[in-house]
């Protein structure tokens, strides 16, 4: 299990480094999403990767005006429904919209009751979870889950995307931490799109 003082580290984010946060693990979890709907032919990689897009533009340039509500409207129809799928590639495909989803639901809607940077968090985290269980076949112990590489490389990522969050945020800080987000095309699953 993650320990309290990293989702302590969590709920002290400001706003911007909350949506910061949020969009990397969006990020790194698209190619899942993106080779879901390509092998599927299901879904929309394109709007996806396009709300995604407009969540770094708004970090980004200052005074954006993007309407998130309109955005999320044309998101909400491209999450898969895991009722309608009998492959696995669904539930790492939806994690990585409800992680998208979780910054969207911080700047339309925003609750003071729900932090959307720990729902992200433990997303993210539960689809390396369920993917070394299927891998297994079983069900696995915690301690078993994250003693395994990819759960390390997991929490090894999300504080690196904490780390460098730390700085004054600007148009370059956030082009760093996106190309960083992007960890040369690997999901925190190991799905590459080259």
């Amino acid at each position: 299990m993650l320990e309290a003082n990293y989702e302590q580290q969590l709920t002290k984010l400001l706003p911007w480094q909350k949506v910061s946060f949020i969009a990397s693990l969006a990020e790194r979890s698209f190619p899942n999403y993106k080779l879901f709907s390509e092998a599927c032919e299901t879904g929309d990689a394109k709007q996806f990767r396009l709300s995604l897009d407009l969540f770094w533009e708004s970090l980004t340039v200052k005074n954006s005006k993007i309407n998130f509500t309109i955005q999320f409207d044309r998101f909400e129809p491209i999450i898969p429904n895991v009722d309608k799928f009998d492959v696995y590639g669904v539930y790492p495909a939806l994690d990585a919209c409800v992680t998208l989803n979780s910054a969207f639901n911080s700047l339309v809607a925003p609750d003071p009751d729900v932090n959307e940077a720990i729902n992200a968090s433990r997303v993210s985290i539960g689809t390396v979870a369920s993917y070394l269980e299927a891998l297994a076949g079983e069900e696995l112990d915690d301690e078993v889950i994250f003693a395994d590489e990819f759960m390390q490389e997991e929490l090894k990522f999300q504080q690196a995307v904490l780390d460098l969050l730390t700085v004054q945020k600007s148009p370059e800080s956030m082009k760093t931490l996106r190309q960083f987000a992007k960890n040369d095309g690997i999901s925190n699953i190991g799905i590459t799109l080259d």
